[in-house]
């Protein structure tokens, strides 16, 4: 039978429903009482979550006071923070430490003074544009890698000409042999310094015979000796040092050898040239006894002429330009074929000549493939070569042990093919020469994902039967180029420089073309054939330099790609911004502010643990209130903990209670810190307060100083795996799980002793709706009588 569905009883008026919710609630008034209960035990959970990070915070903390050279900390103070700024690092050396900025970090960047009037129309320019990351002929020799790796003493040094004239020539910051021969042409005397034979050769050009020529030496130290000029007293004009010690793999003083040139074969058989200004002055220049290109260029501008002359602006050849102001041609020229070796043999009206590539060797047989284009090497995949007939071969530098270039060359001669491997002329990596005389082309090509031949520059075909790498960049400029097609074509490849199109201020545009990489490690030069773009060096890829002696000691010479020092010797860690021409200061002392901050940070999350209790335990009798962990064993053992480690003593040191540092508690249980008397405490025994917070076990190495136990106890209590609070917190989760299931269990009972009432309720309704209905009938009989 249906239930009547209505929440009063249709024949008593009885609020069915309400009355059985009543009943319930009285029913389940045990289910709430466990529900609140639990409740309270989430809230309590997150109390001791709370509690349980907080005491970790106080651990971390006091393990910041444990961080090692906290207490040997220093403050470093630069004289000139606008040129240098500084940061002590590791093991700072306390005193006075002085810089002498000599250059700035530079990255090479090259831009095109001829202008075009927009980027997307073609130039009508038809040639090739190539990029060298090395054959720089300009390479200067460091002072401290002469005289066999003991270099030359900073110092000062009198010149005296043949007049009489004196100069004093201050030479501590003379980093290379070149700043030596600057300093000196650029003393006030009529004396020029150049290189001979591995020599400094002094010209006095007084023309005077007053006076000897001489080089005395200013103080202690040794400079002139070093330079091979100790003792020069010479009633000439001309005079040549002592020879100086190279370093390996260097071969002259200044620039290049010429020994080193035209691809390692070398520039033989020099005698002189002829040099035709556009004013009709004119001088033969004798480089017949020239070892260098270093001394070339010297004698160039020792030829009385209006002359300048110095290395190109790509780094691999002369550059010669006549200044007279002449309206003729400018030419050099020469009977033989000098001019053309050195590849300045031209006639022009600009008054400029660019000599030509000299193809300084940059390559050998013991180059490693990892040092060549630029550092970034050439992989380590593999190849195959084809010959002419047919015949192919393989390389793979890992499985072939392939380390220099001359192995390579050999494991490519011992293929059983029929071709040659060998340094190219020019001197900048590796030619292979088909012998096999086939019909076929001469094929070289990577395997895989490999670019090793790419790299090596060897990749392709050749009908005529060689292929020449080089880890030199060309690329192919067409009439219908433009601006942006130049750039794109540049940018392709990914090595060496980042090409863009500049605005200029007129609103015209040039090509630039800067180096990807920093400093002197990225200097590129860049020649162009066929091509009248005029591109010039805007900034030479260079290192920051900068001297750095300490307390008065030896300067040394630092390098940097970016103008960013990290230097172990000082622990200095310094940045340049700008050279200066006054030497600067770093004042370094020992710094006790850090020691102060990290020990009231530690006090101030102390007394965060110690506000958190009392938030989570306090007592309200007037408002008959408690606090979550009221009467809790885990807040009082973790405050007793605390207050009996933070007030015990410690023995063993000169230092041990915090109190003689000037921490203490208050009367409110507060960690208070008096900095005055903490910073006086490290100032006067710095060792003693070090030992009280980290002194070492000898045997484990332990920290069994205060914070090693402060360690220990934030471990008691809220470890991971073991931790007191993290039990406790265990131990309400399972009593948790424990009443979801009770609550669930009484939700069953409940919800059927409900189901049971309305069942009742709804048949009593029934029952009385029949007694009703029944009572109506028999009040309807009426008696019929006898008639």
């Amino acid at each position: 039978m249906a239930r009547i569905q209505s929440s009063i009883g249709l024949v008593t008026g009885t609020d069915i429903v309400g009355t059985v919710d009543q009943l319930m609630a009285i029913s389940a008034q045990p289910r709430e009482r466990l529900l609140a209960k639990s409740s309270e035990i989430e809230a309590q959970q997150q109390q001791l979550a709370s509690l349980t990070a907080t005491v970790i915070g106080v651990q971390l903390a006091g393990d910041s006071i444990g961080t090692e050279g906290l207490f040997t900390s220093k403050s470093a103070v630069s004289s000139n923070d606008l040129a240098v700024s500084v940061e002590p690092g590791d093991d700072t050396v306390s005193g006075e430490h002085v810089v002498r900025t000599l250059q700035t970090a530079a990255t090479h960047n090259v831009q095109s003074a001829q202008r075009y009037s927009a980027v997307d129309e073609a130039l009508g320019l038809t040639g090739s544009i190539t990029i060298q990351p090395s054959g720089f002929v300009d390479n200067e020799v460091s002072l401290s890698s002469l005289n066999n790796g003991l270099g030359v003493q900073a110092g000062t040094i009198r010149l005296t000409d043949r007049s009489g004239q004196t100069a004093e020539v201050n030479l501590q910051s003379a980093r290379t042999l070149d700043d030596v021969l600057q300093a000196i042409n650029d003393a006030d005397v009529d004396i020029q310094a150049t290189t001979k034979d591995g020599k400094i050769r002094l010209i006095d050009q007084t023309g005077q015979t007053v006076s000897n020529l001489k080089v005395e030496q200013l103080g202690t130290a040794e400079t002139a000796a070093d330079l091979g000029l100790w003792g020069i007293d010479e009633a000439s004009s001309t005079v040549d040092g002592n020879s100086i010690d190279l370093p390996e793999g260097t071969n002259a003083l200044s620039g290049a050898a010429l020994t080193q040139l035209n691809g390692g074969a070398g520039l033989t058989d020099l005698t002189n040239f002829d040099i035709t200004l556009a004013d009709g002055t004119s001088a033969n220049v004798d480089v017949s006894s020239a070892t260098s290109l270093g001394e070339i260029i010297d004698t160039i501008n020792a030829s009385g002429l209006d002359l300048i002359a110095r290395i190109n602006d790509a780094g691999n050849g002369i550059r010669l330009r006549d200044v007279s102001g002449g309206e003729n041609t400018f030419e050099v020229s020469s009977s033989d074929e000098t001019a053309a070796k050195l590849g300045v043999a031209a006639s022009t009206d600009s008054g400029i000549i660019n000599g030509e590539d000299l193809n300084l060797q940059t390559v050998t047989r013991d180059s490693e493939l990892t040092s060549l284009n630029q550092g970034i090497g050439v992989g380590t995949g593999s190849f195959t070569i084809r010959d002419s007939s047919g015949g192919t071969g393989a390389i793979n530098i890992t499985a072939d042990e392939i380390e220099t270039v001359g192995d390579l060359i050999d494991k490519i001669n011992g293929l059983s093919i029929d071709v040659t491997a060998s340094l190219n002329e020019a001197g900048d990596g590796i030619q292979i020469v088909d012998n096999a005389s086939g019909s076929l082309s001469l094929k070289i090509t990577d395997t895989g994902t490999g670019q090793v031949a790419e790299n090596l520059g060897i990749a392709g075909s050749s009908i005529e039967g060689s292929l020449s790498g080089s880890d030199a960049l060309t690329i192919e400029i067409e009439a219908d180029d433009t601006l942006e097609s130049i750039v794109e074509k540049l940018n392709e490849s990914g090595r060496y420089s980042n090409a863009s199109v500049l605005a200029n201020d007129d609103g015209t545009f040039s090509l630039q073309i800067r180096s990807s990489k920093a400093g002197e490690a990225g200097r590129i030069g860049i020649n162009t054939e066929g091509l009248e773009m005029n591109l010039r060096t805007v900034s030479k890829g260079q290192d920051a330099v900068i001297s750095l002696s300490s307390d008065g000691g030896t300067p040394r010479f630092l390098n940097s790609s970016d103008g960013v020092f990290e230097d172990s010797v000082s622990g200095l860690n310094l940045t340049v911004k700008e050279v200066s021409d006054e030497p600067i200061t770093i004042s370094v002392d020992d710094d006790p502010a850090q020691v102060v901050t990290a020990i009231t940070r530690f006090a101030e999350q102390y007394n965060k643990l110690q506000e958190l209790i009392a938030d989570a335990t306090y007592y309200d009798a007037d408002a008959s209130e408690v606090g979550l962990l009221f009467g809790s064993t885990e807040t009082l053992r973790i405050q007793n903990g605390y207050s009996r480690l933070l007030t015990s003593p410690l023995y063993g040191g000169t230092v041990q209670s915090l109190g003689q540092v000037g921490v203490r508690l208050d009367e409110n249980g507060q960690l208070q810190v008096d900095e005055t008397k903490l910073r006086a405490a490290i100032e006067d025994d710095p060792e003693g307060v070090e030992d009280f917070f980290n002194r070492t076990d000898p045997d484990t190495d332990e920290n069994i100083g205060l914070v090693g136990k402060l360690s220990d106890l934030a471990d008691r209590f809220a470890a991971a795996d073991s931790g007191m609070l993290i039990n406790k917190t265990l131990t309400l989760s399972n009593q948790l799980d424990y009443n979801s299931e009770r609550v669930a269990s009484m939700n069953v009972r409940l919800d059927a002793q409900r189901e049971r009432l309305l069942e009742n309720y709804y048949a009593m309704e029934e029952a009385i709706s029949k007694i009703q209905s029944n009572q109506s009938y028999a009040s309807g009989i009426e008696y019929i009588g006898l008639s």
